[in-house]
C-alpha cells in the first residue's frame, strides 16, 4: 500500500547522510531511448543547464552529485554541463533569454530562482513556451506514479503537463541550541504566546539579504498563528497577495519587530542566509528557522562549519507554536522543459526527469535533504536509514495527525518581493524607522509595482 501524507509523518524526514546503496547508479526507469548504449546518431548528446543549484547554494550538496550520478549512467549518450548562476541573477537571465528565444531545454519552475508567477503565466504558458509532458508522463508510469497528486494536478494546464510535478514535500520547522534556549515543553505544543514567553533573551538567527529566507520562515508562523492566518495565506498561493495591510499580516509584523529589537542575532542587519547559519552554529543565536536541508550541516563531517564550541548534539529540531509546519504543495513542481529545445535537447531532459524522479533518487533525495515522498513505497534498506538521524527523526515526530501546513509567506508574495524587496524593508523595521503600519504599506507598494 502507498504510504499516504497523513500516515507516514513519523517517517518523514530521513538521515542526511548520502548512503551509496541508494544511488541512481541502480536505477530502473524507462527513460526515453533507456537501455541504448548510444543514441540513433551515435554521437553523445550534451546540453547546458544554467542553475542556481551550484556553488555554494545549499541544493547543490545534492543537486550536483546527481548530474554527476545521471552523467555515468548515461556516459556516451547524455552529458549535463553545469553553468552556474547566482540565484539572484536567474529569473533576470531567463527572462532575456526568452525574450531573445533562447531559452536552455531544462528551465527553473516559477517560485525558485526569483521566477516570478505572473511572469510565467502571462508570458510563458501564454505563448506556449512550455513543452507539453503528458505523454512523457503517460510512457513512464513508473515515473508518474511518484509525482504528489496535487502537485500534478496544479501542474497541468488546460490539459497540459507543462511542469516536472513535486515528488518530495518538504515540511519546514525550527532548530534551537538545547544548551541555550531550554522550553520547559514541546515548541509546537505551545501556543505563541507562550512561545514568546520562553525565548527570554535568545536570539534569533535572522537575515535581511537574498531574501530574508529565515526571518520570512518565522514572518510565516506568526501569520498562520493569526485567526484565520493559515486560511488567509492558503487563498493567495495561485494569484499572490498584493495587499498587505490586513490586521493579520500588520499584527505579524509587529510581533517580528520586536523580535528583531529585541532578540535578534547581533550580524542580522544585512545578513545573508550564510550569515544566520554562522551565527546559529556559533552560539551567536539560540534558534534558527529553516527546513530539513540544513541538518546536514549538524553532523560530524561539518565540523568546520562550528565554533566557539558548537556541536551538533546541542540541536533540537522542532515545528512552530500552534503546531504549524510549513509545506506547500500546490506549486509548478521543479522544472519545465522549454519548447525550442531541439529534439535531442527534449529527449536528454526527459531521461533526467526519469532519473531524478527514480526510486533510487527520490529516497537518496529525502536520505540527504529530509523530507517525505508520499506516494512511494520506500525499500527496507531506506527504512533502516531513515531512523538513523536524530535531528530529523525528531521533526518527523513533532508532526502528527492535528499538524497544520500553511503555504509561506514566500509562496503569496510577487516574487521580486520575496526575493529581494522583503528584505531590503527589514532595516526599517528593525530600527524603528517604519512602524508594522507603515512598512505593511511600502510592502502593498512593492507587490503593486511588481503587478504593474
Amino acid at each position: 500500500m502507498k504510504r499516504k501524507l497523513a500516515g507516514i509523518m513519523a517517517a518523514v524526514m530521513a538521515a542526511a547522510t548520502v548512503i551509496s546503496g541508494c544511488s541512481g547508479g541502480n536505477s530502473k526507469t524507462t527513460a526515453p531511448g533507456a537501455g541504448n548504449s548510444e543514441n540513433a546518431s551515435g554521437k553523445e548528446i550534451q546540453m547546458t543547464f544554467p542553475t542556481y543549484l551550484a556553488g555554494e547554494n545549499v541544493g547543490a550538496v545534492f543537486f550536483l552529485p546527481e548530474v554527476e550520478r545521471f552523467n555515468q549512467k548515461y556516459a556516451g549518450k547524455y552529458k549535463i554541463v553545469i553553468e552556474e548562476v547566482p540565484q539572484a541573477q536567474y529569473a533576470e537571465k531567463i527572462k532575456q533569454l526568452a525574450q531573445q528565444n533562447k531559452l536552455p531545454a531544462i528551465v527553473h519552475a516559477p517560485g525558485s530562482g526569483g521566477i516570478d508567477l505572473q511572469w510565467f503565466k502571462s508570458v510563458v504558458l501564454a505563448n506556449g513556451m512550455a513543452y507539453d509532458l503528458s505523454e512523457f508522463a503517460n510512457a513512464n508510469p513508473e515515473v508518474k506514479n511518484n509525482w504528489i497528486d496535487d502537485s500534478m494536478d496544479y501542474c497541468t494546464v488546460d490539459g497540459k503537463l507543462i511542469c516536472k510535478p513535486l515528488s518530495v514535500l518538504k515540511p519546514v520547522g525550527l532548530y534551537y541550541n538545547n544548551t541555550m534556549y531550554k522550553p520547559e515543553k514541546a515548541v509546537k505544543d505551545m501556543k505563541l504566546d507562550e512561545f514568546m514567553e520562553s525565548i527570554g533573551d535568545n536570539k534569533f538567527a535572522f537575515q535581511t539579504a537574498e531574501n530574508a529566507w529565515t526571518s520570512g520562515l518565522l514572518l510565516t508562523a506568526l501569520i498562520a498563528n493569526q485567526e484565520g492566518g493559515e486560511t488567509y495565506l492558503a487563498q493567495y498561493v495561485d494569484d499572490k497577495l498584493y495587499d498587505y495591510t490586513d490586521a493579520k499580516i500588520v499584527s505579524a509584523i509587529s510581533i517580528l519587530q520586536k523580535l528583531l529589537q529585541s532578540n535578534a542575532s547581533a550580524n542580522t542587519i544585512g545578513a545573508a542566509y550564510a550569515d544566520a547559519a554562522n551565527a546559529f552554529m556559533s552560539k551567536s543565536a539560540a534558534i534558527i528557522c529553516n527546513g530539513s536541508w540544513m541538518a546536514s550541516d549538524f553532523d560530524e563531517e561539518s565540523a568546520d562549519k562550528w565554533s566557539n564550541g558548537f556541536t551538533g548534539e546541542e540541536v533540537t529540531s522542532d515545528i512552530y507554536p500552534g503546531n504549524f509546519a510549513i509545506a506547500n504543495p500546490r506549486v509548478f513542481g521543479e522544472f519545465w522543459i522549454a519548447n525550442t529545445a531541439s529534439d535531442e535537447e527534449k529527449e536528454l531532459a526527459k531521461a533526467f526527469f526519469a532519473f531524478r524522479d527514480s526510486k533510487e533518487e527520490i529516497e537518496q533525495l529525502v536520505l540527504t535533504e529530509g523530507g517525505v515522498a508520499p506516494k512511494l513505497d520506500y525499500s527496507d534498506e531506506f527504512l533502516k536509514k531513515q531512523a538513523e538521524n536524530r535531528i530529523l527523526s525528531q521533526l518527523a515526530e513533532s508532526m502528527d495527525e492535528n499538524t497544520r501546513y500553511t503555504a509561506s509567506i514566500f509562496d503569496v508574495m510577487p516574487a521580486s518581493v520575496a526575493d529581494t524587496e522583503f528584505g531590503k524593508l527589514l532595516p526599517k523595521l528593525a530600527d524603528g524607522t517604519l512602524t508594522p503600519e507603515e512598512f505593511c504599506s511600502q510592502l502593498t507598494q512593492k507587490a503593486e509595482e511588481a503587478k504593474n
